[in-house]
């Protein structure tokens, strides 16, 4: 045992090797994580293509055509988990809550409909009717052939339609489960390599900083110098200012009591839980990782 044991890490040893360091390093900062996507994003592993060299990165053409085909399965303003993350030759795949819909690996498949094949009865009855020199009995002999033919026909019409509604209700199950399988980015390059640039957390967050709110995740890279100059705090503050990234459950409700409201979540082996509270006329609300704040977001006044 202890012999195939080894021979088995032997084998193994130069898959993990060859295991990417920037693809693990992105994996273990978004995977689990929570973004807010700021755009309506289509149902299918398709996803949205982003070419973030280009002028344009967004093909709006191709866009439209993915969310008309398939629907939407993330709207923006949905906060949905980040569940892959992949490093391509050309591209870095960015899933979100399951990465899609793909119809060759999730689909149901489609039935064929049965076609008969014509007995042995029938092609003799062919090959008789072809052969009869009495026009009488050719003429009952065709009969009985139509006969026959129209029997198989009508079966094989039969077959066609169970097999149309058992395919149209297969296909309304599919995009119904699509609905409930997230999307993706597809981050493209025009070379075959993916830039050492964007191989990291933050060249990600530039990549897709304009249709991605990544919260708690991190400063969103400036794009432009202007941006590096930090807003001037409120003269008066509020009473969510008082919160800091940090701090521990226990200070929060020390100060604030119990929240009003409280949404539990796990993402992997973490404890998420999105806690609402109010002060006067703020609301405002926290996002804890066990129990230590990573976000804090006014909320409006009731």
């Amino acid at each position: 045992m202890k012999t195939a044991l080894a021979a088995a890490l032997l084998l193994a040893s130069p898959l993990l090797a060859d295991d990417d360091p920037a693809e693990a390093a992105l994996k273990r900062f978004f995977e689990g994580q929570r973004v807010v996507v700021l755009l309506d994003l289509p149902a299918t592993s398709d996803g949205f293509d982003v070419y973030p060299e280009r002028e344009y990165p967004l093909d709006l053409g191709k866009m439209s055509d993915r969310t008309r085909r398939a629907g939407v399965s993330l709207r923006e303003g949905d906060r949905i988990p980040v569940t892959k993350i992949k490093v391509k030759d050309d591209l870095i795949e960015f899933h979100l809550a399951g990465g899609g819909f793909n119809s060759f690996k999730d689909g149901s498949g489609t039935v064929s409909p049965h076609v008969t094949s014509k007995s042995s009865f029938e092609r003799d009855l062919e090959r008789r009717v072809r052969e009869e020199k009495d026009s009488r009995r050719k003429r009952d002999l065709q009969h009985e052939l139509d006969d026959l033919r129209r029997e198989r026909e009508y079966r094989d019409r039969q077959d066609r339609e169970r097999a149309d509604e058992i395919n149209e209700e297969r296909r309304r199950r599919d995009r119904d489960r699509a609905l409930d399988m997230g999307s993706r980015f597809n981050i493209r390059f025009e070379k075959k390599d993916v830039p050492p640039a964007y191989k990291t957390p933050e060249g990600v967050m530039r990549a897709l900083g304009k249709y991605v709110d990544f919260l708690a995740l991190g400063p969103r890279p400036p794009e432009r110098p202007e941006d590096l100059r930090s807003e001037p705090a409120s003269p008066g503050g509020t009473a969510a200012d008082s919160v800091r990234k940090g701090m521990t459950r226990a200070d929060v409700e020390g100060a604030f009591g119990r929240p009003l409201r409280e949404d539990k979540s796990r993402e992997g082996a973490l404890d998420v839980r999105v806690a609402s509270y109010e002060r006067g006329d703020e609301r405002f609300e926290v996002t804890y990782v066990d129990d230590v704040v990573i976000r804090v977001a006014p909320l409006a006044p009731r």
